[in-house]
């Protein structure tokens, strides 16, 4: 069966553990976003890495595999639940820091390098398994493209909702 398990290993535990805390560090941290606002800012983060896992880490480019292999199992969807946090946690210092300007543009370089550092602990713990000449760098490209994706998204979703308030 190609959609479960073969076996449950480290990597697995690893991945559970940490969405685990993510999610409650969620739940603990001051709110600082409604419900309207925050839903579609996870809903986004899963989807785009969702959307660029499948098509760098699979298909013609096929550069890297989740958890244990290239076939897909239940575990390789879990790790899209880890995107979300990680995305809700990139707006929520950004709006904490009240970020403009050339700020914003060092926060995402920053958040980047950060999100690579964070890759790199689950590339150790066999999250994620490189193929042919697939280098950790590379990652920095894609964070860098998705976290301005997202803050777009997010500053689309907050004028719409200032608007509607209005």
């Amino acid at each position: 069966m190609p959609f479960v398990e073969n076996k449950f290993d480290f990597n697995d535990y690893f991945l559970l553990s940490n969405i685990a805390i993510v999610y409650g560090i969620v739940y603990f941290m001051p709110k600082r976003f409604s419900n309207s606002t925050s839903l579609p800012l996870f809903i986004y983060g899963s989807t785009l890495a969702c959307m660029l896992d499948n098509s760098i880490g699979g298909g013609i480019f096929d550069l890297y595999d989740i958890m244990d292999g290239p076939e897909y199992s239940v575990m390789d969807f879990v790790v899209y639940f880890l995107y979300a946090p990680f995305g809700y946690f990139f707006i929520y210092f950004y709006e904490l820091f009240h970020l403009k300007g050339m700020k914003t543009v060092v926060y995402i370089v920053l958040f980047s390098l950060l999100s690579v550092a964070f890759e790199w602990l689950y590339l150790l713990a066999g999250v994620f398994h490189y193929k042919d000449s697939y280098l950790i760098y590379y990652s920095y490209c894609i964070y860098l493209f998705s976290e301005s994706s997202l803050l777009l998204f997010y500053r689309f979703i907050s004028k719409t909702e200032n608007d509607r308030q209005s």
